[in-house]
């Protein structure tokens, strides 16, 4: 998406919701000043990569989407019809607790406690960096990236960030300015899961020898059925060309959203 010219919209939520069963029925939201008229709220489906509708957004800028109880059900069973239309034997390959928040994927040493949780230990760096999990073979799903659609062919990325620079960095893939704040994302998991640790790996700019301490602080409890997933960036590196990176970060389920959080869309074509 590099080349893709962009322009950034930021708009205030209009949270109108039950805190109790916010994160299991629907997120709904406006965005004020909105001029593009009615249209669908889009993604690609996970497993299909089909084009489909997720919600919509009226001409006042209201929108809702709706999140799905038997969602994981249904990506199960598209899983399967998928596998068995294939030519080959494979198998689609579905995200884990363990899998989604992980520090690295080198030397995991795995330690099952009397507790029935599991601590895993990374060694592939000079950090000791452990992550104990609770059913961290339970599988997980996030809501892709959303995309607003309307009657004016305008396409614009929809996140929930407390910064519009955030956005725009999620936009690039973290290949552009990062400010501290934080961004959320929504989570279907099939049973309750725990995740707690500290991931510290050493993380080089391309800049000579010159790195940073990349720092993940993990702390989630997570219920059966969709969670709010909170990443809040504490910390800012700045390398020797004035580039910037998200040195330190925060992971953890919020129950509502944060009151500093807006809904910003990134318009792309």
């Amino acid at each position: 998406m590099k080349s893709l010219k962009y322009s950034i919209a930021v708009f205030v939520i209009g949270m109108l919701f039950n805190i109790g069963s916010y994160a299991q029925n629907s997120i709904i939201g406006t965005l004020e000043n909105y001029t593009n008229n009615e249209g669908l709220i889009m993604s690609y489906d996970l497993i299909t990569r089909d084009r489909i509708s997720y919600g919509t957004i009226d001409n006042e800028g209201e929108f809702t989407i709706p999140l799905k109880e038997d969602y994981l059900e249904m990506m199960l069973k598209k899983a399967k019809e998928v596998e068995e239309k294939a030519l080959s034997n494979g198998k689609i390959s579905l995200n884990t607790m363990a899998s989604t928040f992980i520090c690295d994927f080198n030397n995991e040493n795995i330690e099952y406690l009397d507790d029935g949780t599991e601590k895993v230990t990374y060694t592939g760096s000079n950090k000791k960096n452990e992550i104990i999990y609770k059913n961290g073979e339970a599988i997980i799903m996030r809501i892709p990236d959303l995309f607003i659609t309307d009657k004016n062919k305008v396409s614009s990325i929809l996140y929930a960030v407390s910064d519009p620079e955030i956005a725009n960095w999620l936009f690039y893939y973290g290949d552009n300015i990062i400010v501290k704040g934080s961004y959320l994302q929504w989570f279907f998991v099939e049973g309750e899961v725990s995740a707690i640790g500290v991931c510290v790996i050493p993380t080089y700019t391309g800049n000579n020898e010159e790195n940073y301490m990349n720092v993940t602080n993990i702390n989630l409890k997570l219920q059966k059925g969709w969670n709010i997933i909170k990443y809040n960036i504490t910390e800012i590196f700045t390398d020797v060309n004035n580039k910037t990176y998200a040195s330190k970060t925060e992971i953890s389920n919020v129950t509502e959203i944060p009151n500093d959080v807006k809904w910003v869309k990134v318009i792309y074509q």
